[in-house]
């Protein structure tokens, strides 16, 4: 049932309530309505000869702030004079969320003071100089920021139109700020023919809050006022304004960028052009000098055989210098065409089991470990997608370099080891996980110093004289080179005396398997 009919208070209040431009609505003390003002009818949305006792309050109010009139405002009218807060109505017809200020006055009889029912008023913002004042304040930073921003920020209305164009959008597009707003951005910054769907896909932002730009930046061909073209990325925030959606875009120039990329692209192409000539070459090179340098040698050997006792000591010693550059000239074309051949003479990428690499490797370098009565420990180590006799060759070069570069009064010690880890920045940024195998190779050698650390990578780079230490300075390139073409790196610390250690660092997985 309905609360107790109009008094003549009642009356009185109502008199002045249809002067008045709120929103007036009279209840009982259980909140139940049975009278709404002209203007609180028209505010939401109501028919003028609507029946206010069957007026749906809770259909007029939105969620949060209805659950707080209702649960604290209306029950804490007849124990207060005032409550206050904000509020928001819905419109019925065009279902449109107006912000109020909200405001429950206990209507009492003037003599007996008992609580007579409830008015509940909600008053626009413009009205409210407290409201106004924040409102004015929120507008001048939301134009600070706007303003402020390097980059160009574009909002667009429910209806598509442009509402904001900031000072950066003035500057990167060309146009003046009223030459844009109240236009789509489909007429005259992202045409059609150059974003095709984009104009679809703020539409279906707008009415369904649905599509694929939320949350992500997107890469959208923009057009200048001169007609220039360019590229831009664009990120997207949608949000509501009295009940509507609003999308703001937030646009990036990245003509630089691109034209950065493009140059880095090609510079890249021209140089892995490049290199696979000069390796073609070197393979060609190297492969055609071995028939003239087997020559030399043999000759060189056949005269030695045939005329050892004929000839004079100077000359057997100039012969013997011949064979002697002759072999070494070998060993350099040799190491030559197996740096060629880590590129040319590639194969497809496997799983790979880097500990049964390791240990073959060990099995096969069994006699120098045992002449130079070494030790060589194999860790743990993971499979990997790689070229398994790149792979081969990588630990081949690594612990045959360690017994080489061995200290004659310490027993060597070689430790291989290596697992899968993820990148910091992954780590970091949560993104999505593509794991690394780093591989560590280190022993109790000589060692080098610090400065060299990179120098030994280069071909045919020598710390040592060759009277001390064989070898043609290739190897360790060679590893690089294979580290390289499996998408990675290789790294060295040494210290004199104490030893060396390698680490590499490679992809664990690859999407494409290349040659």
């Amino acid at each position: 049932m309905r609360d107790p009919v109009l008094t003549r208070e009642m009356f009185g209040f109502i008199v002045l309530a249809d002067l008045s431009d709120d929103f007036f609505c009279l209840t009982g003390m259980q909140g139940l309505p049975f009278y709404l003002n002209t203007a609180g009818r028209k505010m939401v949305g109501l028919d003028e000869d609507c029946d206010a006792a069957f007026v749906n309050l809770e259909k007029l109010h939105v969620e949060p702030p209805w659950a707080t009139l209702r649960d604290t405002a209306v029950l804490a009218g007849p124990g207060a004079a005032l409550w206050e807060g904000p509020g928001r109505l819905s419109n019925v017809r065009t279902s449109g969320i107006i912000e109020v200020r909200t405001k429950v006055l206990c209507v009492r009889h003037p003599q007996t003071k008992l609580p007579l029912g409830l008015a509940i008023i909600h008053r626009l913002p413009h009205e409210d100089p407290q409201l106004q004042a924040s409102l004015r304040e929120n507008v001048a930073r939301k134009h600070a920021i706007l303003e402020s921003s390097l980059d160009p920020i574009i909002t667009i209305n429910h209806a598509g139109v442009i509402t904001e164009f900031n000072r950066a959008a003035e500057q990167t597009f060309g146009h003046r700020r009223d030459r844009v707003l109240g236009t789509r951005p489909s007429e005259i910054l992202f045409p059609p023919s150059k974003s095709a769907g984009f104009g679809n896909r703020i539409d279906r932002y707008l009415n369904a809050n649905e599509g694929s730009m939320l949350g992500r930046r997107i890469e959208v061909t923009a057009v200048r006022a001169n007609g220039e073209t360019f590229p831009a990325e664009m990120a997207m925030t949608i949000n509501q304004e009295q009940g509507l959606p609003v999308m703001t875009f937030f646009v990036r120039d990245i003509s630089h960028r691109k034209k950065a990329e493009q140059d880095q692209a090609r510079h890249a192409a021209e140089l892995e052009r490049s290199n696979r000539d000069l390796e073609q070459f070197a393979y060609a090179v190297s492969h055609d000098l071995q028939e003239p340098l087997r020559k030399i040698h043999t000759l060189a050997e056949r005269i030695l055989r045939r005329s050892r006792d004929l000839l004079a000591d100077a000359d057997r010693d100039y012969l013997a210098r011949i064979e002697d550059a002759a072999r070494r000239m070998q060993g350099l074309i040799d190491a030559l065409l197996s740096l060629s051949r880590v590129t040319t003479k590639a194969r497809n990428f496997m799983p790979v089991d880097l500990a049964t690499i390791a240990a073959e490797v060990v099995t096969d370098l069994e006699l120098p470990i045992e002449a130079a009565d070494a030790a060589v420990e194999i860790g743990d180590l993971p499979t990997i997608q790689a070229d398994p006799v790149q792979m081969r060759q990588l630990f081949q070069n690594l612990i045959g370099n360690a017994l080489k570069f061995r200290r004659p009064d310490e027993p060597l010690v070689v430790k291989v080891r290596g697992r899968l880890i993820m990148p910091l920045e992954q780590r970091r940024n949560n993104s999505f996980p593509k794991k690394l195998c780093r591989i560590v190779v280190e022993d109790n050698g000589i060692g080098f110093e610090e400065e060299y650390a990179e120098r030994i990578f280069g071909v045919f780079q020598r710390l040592h004289p060759r009277s001390v230490y064989e070898g043609t300075g290739v190897g360790l390139a060679i590893c690089r080179k294979i580290a390289e073409r499996h998408g990675g790196n290789i790294s060295a610390r040494g210290k004199p005396g104490v030893g060396s250690s390698f680490t590499i660092v490679l992809p664990a997985v690859h999407r494409d398997k290349v040659n």
